[in-house]
């Protein structure tokens, strides 16, 4: 992570620098105009995120749950689109697929006894379309921090599935137990569910999930221009998720 803070210590030095003036020229008049150039600029970037529902907003519903990075980073891909009217805004245009999916593992919700507890196996995944705008300030005419915000559609694919504890297993016996929540009566050495632990005849799909999902953008980063045709981009935001991300691209 020393490059992320490198360049993050770079930008700060950056944005408080002295800015360099635009190219003056003399009119016949000998008034002072500037030369603003191009009025619009467009470019595509490919993303990658590191992103993440957090264990205290699952907290507020459920008392027990799996969470995000346990056994491995949830991360999400992307390619944005994006015309920028110079000296004003941007508006942008993406298209992301995240992995939302979490390790199986009991799940409880709040204020339940410890036996309506399900072993829950969670393979969602998220594909949204995104349209956004942005505001930025060219603090050098290498880096822009910005801020902004977008609405979208997302296609919820995957499914929750739900199996109860097998009736009068030393599994069932055990949930909400003093020796953790679900102790090895359920699970084996390799973390998979021993076969007379669950009732695999109860799987339940979860049937509350929707189709399809109103997606919330609400980021802010910085940009990096790298030469005249290339781009970098660190951000953080919410997307109906937490994330963090980097994105290179071209423009023109």
């Amino acid at each position: 992570m020393r490059w992320l803070v490198a360049l993050l210590i770079m930008a700060g030095v950056g944005v408080l620098a002295p800015n360099t003036a635009r190219a003056q020229q003399v009119d016949g008049n000998n008034e002072i105009s500037f030369d603003r150039g191009k009025k619009n600029e467009f470019y595509i970037a490919p993303r990658m995120r590191a992103i993440v529902v957090p264990d205290w907003l699952l907290g507020a519903f459920y008392e027990e749950h799996a969470s995000h990075w346990d056994d491995g980073p949830n991360l999400a891909y992307g390619l944005e689109f994006v015309w920028r009217k110079v000296d004003a805004y941007e508006i942008s245009t993406a298209i992301e697929y995240a992995d939302l999916s979490m390790p199986s593992q009991f799940w409880l919700e709040n204020d339940d006894p410890a036996n309506n507890a399900d072993y829950t196996e969670v393979d969602l995944q998220l594909l949204s379309l995104v349209v956004s705008g942005y505001w930025y300030w060219d603090a050098q005419k290498w880096v822009s921090p910005y801020v902004g915000g977008g609405i979208g559609l997302g296609v919820v694919m995957g499914e929750i599935v739900r199996y109860d504890a097998a009736s009068g297993s030393a599994c069932e016996a055990s949930l909400g137990g003093s020796d953790g929540f679900a102790s090895d009566d359920c699970f084996g050495p390799d973390g998979e569910p021993h076969p007379n632990s669950i009732d695999q005849s109860s799987r339940k799909v979860e049937e509350s999930v929707p189709p399809v999902i109103p997606v919330l953008n609400v980021t802010g980063g910085l940009r990096f221009n790298i030469g005249e045709h290339a781009i970098a981009k660190l951000e953080v935001g919410f997307y109906d998720y937490f994330f963090g991300g980097v994105s290179l691209g071209g423009q023109w």
